[in-house]
């Protein structure tokens, strides 16, 4: 029910839109339906509305008004569009209405009909249901369907099959259902057809049908419904598009398929060509995004940034039957016995091939002098043909395969014509001469870290456009010849010969990502004036090893000044800006709205953050993920408002932020740091933030004794347990990194304060405290005041520990005239109770008893989780990647 509370509004005065978008045969329809029947009721006037795709919009018009006004409907044939939506508007003006729009399928009949509901009661309600996305990004108000869960599918399943006589027992039954539902996916459409064929079948026979489900030789009627559904997308499609989408038959079933490298692969092979100011991998791009909102692939977002998707099962045994039928791909899947063969006559010419599975053996009888692309993925054993049969390679891909000793990609340099080159996660030696004689390969990519080393000559590969490697694989070569490079991602690209001067003749480069094993101030402004030549960056994420905890990006004193980025001129299709702890004179000013309003996450470290930063920064309407911490500790304080940062799910700063009435309605995470000393600033967050599971609050210790970081705690405890949504049985969790905490230092900081408590008392009374402490205490000071060449203890500075060394020794003289032994038990105890000496139950770890260390640093970590909500692992919290 919240997504009618939540639709989105066609003006301020008018009623709300909830748009129900999904691929066919998830049940939008039937979600609509059954709001429909549940709440209409309560309405003045209700209506549903099949649409359909080849719908005039005078009718879909006259079937609106014939469902709210079946009188008028018999004038509407006489009535044109405009007339129509006069009389409609009349109809409807100040009252409440319910309406369904069903299988809307396309923006110009939704833009028609939507302004008979303009100047509409505010309560009225309007459901579409389509499967485009830009349908329903036009309409807003977008609730995306998800397939159902297991426990679902399984009730919608037995509900149809076993009726009112329950769920069957048969554990092999059982199991033949588990592997059909998860043919099925979660799919309502899927699910009821599958079962709609098996209940007039014995269960001993249903495996038979899980062998040849969605497509088998069954002749039901439900089946072939479910071909119409998926064969109607189909045949919608254009040219281009039909290449993309069969394209996708070359990936094993349920495969998360990258976004990125599905988009070069489809250059690759030249289905997309360059255009007049729209580059290929733009181009492609759009393909991409019409086959989502076609609702063809579903969309997936595993990580904050990778992108990708996935095909339905029955749509991926559609796109290998049209394949078949115009012999555009041919699999060997061993891992269910599926062989796609191509059609008769032509079973020996292959152009692209596609074996998958664990046990793959080379047929050869297939001619591989045709073949143009090769996929090896999950594959082992010697069976893959060898690498100097093929004539026309333009894409190979090797990809998660454990090759046996026989299998040698010597021959690699033969393919000539070889423009993407996969090698992922696949162990292997490139050859040394690589560079050398692949010169059009345009796409490299040697993820997951069991390839070594990239050799030298890979600095000579000028038409290649994508570098991808990860952790563990280093470049030898430059990369200054690399001038074709739109994207680039390494690890250790510290140790690439000349790399931060040489990045910067990269000046294609959309994408830029990579890791450094170490940062120096020198190279480190290098690299910051070799960013500004890199006017067509969209992504930029800068990445530190020795980064690995969240307190590390508060540490001032590990951030590398690289100077300024105010000159910097990026794409105007930014969306990713992270220098890991890289610091800059100032917030660059092309970071705002206008320059770049697709900016959806940001990690800038600077001398002083201002006010107005903030402001800039709440006005990015994209930005989903933040970052932004100030070298200056006296920095600014910033209240967010409700009306910025409307988008913003993730949270890091070391800016003391106070949350106003409304503000951050989307954060999820929050980092922040807090003085243990400054109570009023400890928790911003305690009744904000709906959606908020995750904190941390970095506590900053250097000024504070223990019984105050104790009290800190105590206080974000507190909040903690109070917030609404740990009321709300939500998960929310409290994390407590400490920074600058000193267990000895704080423990002379309570008793040198219990001592001066005690002093100040009035009226003014004789310590009676045993003389050991005073002496100690007395030493304490002084080694600080010889030592340190600027002491410190706490809050208090040099002129104050002088002034209390002088006080505190006059008070050490008196007690050694009068102190008794009697009055050093009682008052040493007393000691003991008010400066929290005893360590055995304290959550710092405990102390000795020894002398104040200067150089000792402490990091603990103390996470906090009521156990309604789950467990957290103590130690110390490691950092999310940001971007």
């Amino acid at each position: 029910m919240k997504i009618l509370s939540k639709g989105a509004k066609t003006s301020p005065k008018n009623m709300k839109v909830v748009s129900i978008v999904g691929f066919g045969g998830l049940g939008k329809t039937t979600l609509a339906k059954a709001l429909y029947d549940k709440v209409s009721k309560t309405y003045d006037y209700q209506g549903f509305v099949p649409v359909g795709q080849n719908q005039c919009t005078k009718k879909v018009l006259g079937d609106i008004l014939f469902e709210l006004d079946k009188e008028l409907h018999k004038v509407a044939e006489r009535l044109d569009e405009r007339q129509l939506i006069n009389q409609l508007q009349e109809v409807l003006a100040r009252k409440r209405y319910f309406i369904v729009i069903d299988d809307l399928w396309d923006i110009p009949t939704w833009e028609t009909i939507r302004h008979a509901f303009m100047d509409s009661h505010p309560d009225s309600r309007i459901i579409i249901t389509t499967r485009n996305h830009d349908v329903a990004t036009n309409a807003g108000g977008i609730y995306r369907m998800k397939p159902l869960s297991d426990d679902n599918s399984k009730m919608l399943f037995h509900t149809r099959t076993c009726g009112a006589e329950g769920v069957s027992q048969d554990n092999q039954q059982d199991e033949v259902i588990n592997k059909i539902l998860k043919k099925c996916a979660g799919v309502p459409l899927a699910i009821i057809s599958i079962a709609s064929l098996l209940v007039a079948k014995p269960s001993a026979d249903w495996s038979k049908v899980y062998d040849a489900i969605g497509f088998g030789d069954e002749d039901s009627e439900v089946i072939q419904n479910t071909r119409k559904i998926l064969s109607f997308s189909y045949y919608d499609l254009r040219p281009y598009l039909k290449t993309c989408l069969l394209y996708l038959g070359m990936y094993p079933e349920d495969k998360f398929i990258q976004k990125k490298s599905l988009i070069w692969r489809w250059v690759s092979e030249r289905f997309v060509l360059d255009k007049k100011g729209v580059g290929s991998y733009e181009k492609a791009e759009s393909y991409y995004n019409e086959l989502v909102n076609k609702s063809l692939i579903r969309e997936e977002i595993r990580y904050y940034d990778e992108e990708g998707c996935r095909v339905h099962d029955m749509v991926l045994d559609l796109i290998r039957t049209m394949s078949a039928e115009v012999n555009f791909i041919t699999v060997h899947d061993t891992r269910d016995n599926h062989i796609m063969s191509s059609p008769s006559g032509q079973s020996n010419r292959v152009h692209r091939l596609a074996l998958h599975g664990a046990k793959v053996e080379h047929n050869p009888s297939i001619k591989m002098g045709h073949v143009r692309s090769f996929n090896a993925i999950m594959c082992t054993g010697s069976g893959m043909p060898p690498l100097s049969i093929f004539k026309v390679l333009r894409v190979l891909v090797i990809e998660d395969c454990v090759l046996s000793e026989g299998i040698s990609i010597k021959h690699l340099g033969k393919l000539t014509q070889l423009r993407y080159l996969g090698l992922v996660n696949t162990s292997v030696e490139l050859p040394e001469d690589i560079g050398l004689d692949l010169k059009f390969l345009e796409i490299l990519d040697v993820r997951g870290g069991r390839i070594r080393e990239l050799p030298p000559s890979i600095g000579e590969l000028q038409n290649l456009r994508c570098l991808w490697a990860h952790n563990g694989t280093r470049m030898k070569g430059e990369i200054g010849k690399l001038t074709c490079l739109e994207e680039l991602q390494l690890s250790s690209a510290d140790k690439v010969p000349n790399f931060f001067r040489d990045v910067g003749k990269l000046t294609k480069l959309r994408v830029l990502r990579i890791r450094l094993d170490r940062l120096e101030h020198t190279v480190a402004k290098v690299l910051a004036v070799s960013l500004l030549n890199l006017h067509k960056i969209q992504v930029l994420v800068i990445k530190r090893e020795e980064f690995k905890f969240y307190s590390d990006l508060f540490d001032i004193e590990l951030h590398v000044r690289a100077g300024s980025l105010e000159e910097l001129t990026p794409s105007s299709r930014l969306r990713s800006f992270c220098m890991e702890s890289i610091l800059i004179t100032k917030m660059p000013s092309c970071i705002n709205a206008l320059s770049v309003p697709f900016l959806s996450e940001l990690e800038l470290h600077v001398e002083v953050v201002e006010a107005q930063d903030l402001q800039i920064l709440g006005r990015l309407s994209s930005l989903i993920i933040l970052g932004f911490f100030s070298a200056e500790k006296k920095c600014v304080s910033y209240t967010f408002g409700s009306d910025e940062f409307q988008k913003l799910e993730w949270l890091a700063t070391n800016v003391e932020i106070t949350l106003g009435e409304g503000a951050l309605p989307m954060l999820e995470r929050l980092v922040y740091s807090a003085s243990a000393g400054r109570k009023d600033s400890l928790v911003p967050w305690n009744k904000s933030c709906p959606l908020l599971d995750d904190v941390e609050c970095v506590l900053d210790c250097a000024a504070s004794g223990r019984k105050e970081v104790k009290a800190a705690k105590a206080v974000l405890r507190e909040a903690d347990g109070t917030h609404p949504n740990r009321k709300a049985a939500k998960n929310l969790f409290l994390g407590i990194p400490m920074q600058n905490y000193n267990r000895k230092a704080a423990r002379r900081i309570d008793a040198l304060e219990w001592i001066l408590a005690r002093l100040n008392r009035k009226p003014a009374r004789r310590i009676d405290v045993y003389q050991r402490k005073l002496r100690r205490m007395i030493t304490t000071l002084e080694t600080l005041l010889r030592r340190d060449a600027e002491p410190r203890l706490g809050r208090y500075g040099e002129q104050e520990i002088r002034g209390f060394v002088t006080k505190l020794k006059s008070t050490y003289g008196e007690e050694e005239d009068n102190n008794s032994d009697d009055d050093a038990d009682e008052t040493d105890s007393d000691y003991a109770r008010n400066t929290d000496t005893d360590d055995s139950g304290d959550d710092d770890g405990g102390d000795d008893d020894g002398d104040y260390d200067n150089t000792e640093q402490v990091e603990v970590v103390d996470n906090v989780v009521a156990a309604s909500s789950g467990t957290r692992d103590q130690g110390v919290a490691t950092k999310p990647s940001i971007a």
